[in-house]
C-alpha cells in the first residue's frame, strides 16, 4: 500500500476505527492499535484480530507487557521509529509491530499480523498515518480520573479544589476512608509494566483512581475497593498510607505511601510498620502542618475528642507509655485516682482502638502529635 491510497484512506475515514478497518482490507492482515498505555483503541474486522485480543479483553494485558518485556520485545520497539519484525510464541505468528511516533514521542503502538507479507516502509506509513488519528482523539478512559488525581497530588489550594471538581463533575463514587497506595517495579521498562498495571485496574474496578504523574504511578482507593490480589504480578511492589477521610490530603498522605515502599522490601508494605522513617521526614520537612498528616489516626481522633468534651485522654496516654505502661505511676504524676486511670486506659483501648502491642508506632505518633501541637 503506497502513499497515495493511504492518503485516500484517511480523507475517507472519520476516526481510527474506520481508518483501521480500511487499511487491514487493503494490506489483507488483521491489525490493532493501543495507546501509550496498552489500551486497545481500535482492531479490525476484516481480517478479524479478535482472536489475538483475548488477553486484552479478558483484563490480562498486565500479564502480556510482563511477557514482553521478558522476551525483550520492549527494549526492542520502544523508542524506534523503525517496525520490528517477529515470531510472537504466544500467538505463534509472525508479526510485526512499531511504536506511533508524534512529536519525537510514542503516543501509541501500532501490531500487526503478517498472514502477507509488508514491507517496512509500508509499516512506517501506516504508523505515521495513525498518528493523525491519535494526536487529535478525544481522551482515552481514564484520563479524566487521572488528571483529577495529579491536581490532588499537588498539594495547592486551587489544584486540590479543581481535583475534588473533576471527580464530583464525573460520577466519582468513592468515600471514605481513603488510602493513597504509591506502586513500583525496578525493571527498566517500569513505566510500561505500570501503564499496563493500571489498565489492569481500571478494568477490574472504575472506582480505583490510578495515574503515572512525574514518572511516579499512585493509586487512590476507596472504602470497600482495593487492588485485587490476582493483579498484583511479580514485578510489582505497593506502599499504603494510612487511612484518611478528606481528598485534600492526597499529597501528605502520598508522603506515606512512598516512605513505606522505600523502607521495605515486600510485595506491599504498610505504613504503619514505618512510622520512625515517615517521623524523621516530618522533622526533616520541619513543618507543623504536615506533621498532622503523620499520626495514627486513632490518636487524631482522641485529640478531637478530648478538645470537644474537655477531657485528658491524650495526656493520659502520653504519661501511661513515658511511665513504661505503669498506671500507678501515671495516676500519681496526674493527680488521678487509680480507678480513673484504668478507665481511660480501657477506654483508649475499647472506645479509640489504640493497640498497646504496637508501642514503635505510639511512640512516633505521638512525637508527632506533639511537633503538631506545639
Amino acid at each position: 500500500m503506497n502513499k497515495q491510497e493511504l492518503f485516500e484512506i484517511i480523507t475517507k475515514s472519520k476516526d481510527l476505527q474506520s481508518f483501521v478497518d480500511a487499511c487491514a482490507l487493503n494490506i489483507k492482515n488483521p491489525f490493532w492499535i493501543m495507546d501509550g498505555s496498552y489500551r486497545v483503541l481500535a482492531q479490525s474486522h476484516d481480517p478479524d484480530a479478535r482472536d489475538y485480543l483475548i488477553d486484552f479483553d479478558a483484563g490480562k494485558t498486565m500479564e502480556r507487557v510482563n511477557a514482553w518485556v521478558d522476551n525483550g520485545l520492549l527494549e526492542k520497539v520502544s523508542g524506534n521509529r523503525k517496525p520490528v519484525f517477529l515470531h510472537d510464541d504466544h500467538i505463534d505468528e509472525d508479526i510485526v509491530i512499531m511504536d506511533i511516533i508524534y512529536e519525537r514521542r510514542p503516543i501509541g503502538k501500532l501490531t500487526i499480523v503478517l498472514h502477507e507479507n509488508m514491507t517496512e516502509d509500508e509499516v512506517i506509513n501506516i504508523s505515521n498515518a495513525a498518528a493523525v488519528y491519535l494526536r487529535v482523539s478525544s481522551e482515552t478512559p481514564g484520563t479524566t480520573y487521572e488528571q483529577a488525581l495529579a491536581l490532588l497530588l499537588q498539594d495547592t489550594p486551587e489544584s486540590e479544589h479543581t481535583g475534588r471538581k473533576i471527580l464530583e463533575n464525573v460520577g466519582y463514587l468513592g468515600k471514605p476512608p481513603y488510602h493513597i497506595v504509591k506502586a513500583d517495579v525496578k525493571d527498566k521498562e517500569r513505566i510500561e509494566i505500570l501503564r499496563a498495571f493500571l489498565v489492569d485496574i481500571r478494568s477490574s474496578d472504575p472506582t480505583l483512581v490510578g495515574a503515572i504523574i512525574s514518572n511516579q504511578c499512585y493509586i487512590l482507593l476507596c472504602n470497600g475497593h482495593d487492588i485485587p490480589d490476582r493483579l498484583i504480578r511479580k514485578k510489582v511492589r505497593l506502599g499504603y498510607s494510612l487511612p484518611f477521610a478528606k481528598l485534600h490530603l492526597v499529597k501528605s498522605y502520598a508522603i506515606q505511601a512512598a516512605i513505606a515502599l522505600l523502607n521495605g522490601n515486600g510485595k506491599a508494605e504498610y505504613f504503619t510498620d514505618h512510622y520512625d522513617a515517615f517521623l524523621q521526614e516530618c522533622i526533616r520537612l520541619g513543618s507543623g502542618d504536615k506533621a498532622g498528616t503523620f499520626i495514627m489516626p486513632e490518636m487524631l481522633e482522641i485529640l478531637k475528642y478530648d478538645a470537644e468534651y474537655k477531657t485528658e485522654y491524650f495526656e493520659t496516654l502520653k504519661h501511661y507509655v513515658q511511665l513504661n505502661c505503669s498506671k500507678q505511676k501515671t495516676a500519681d504524676v496526674m493527680n488521678l485516682h487509680l480507678n480513673t486511670v484504668k478507665y481511660r486506659i480501657n477506654q483508649l483501648e475499647k472506645t479509640f482502638g489504640i493497640d498497646f502491642t504496637k508501642m514503635d508506632a505510639i511512640y512516633v505518633s505521638l512525637a508527632a502529635a506533639k511537633i503538631w501541637i506545639g
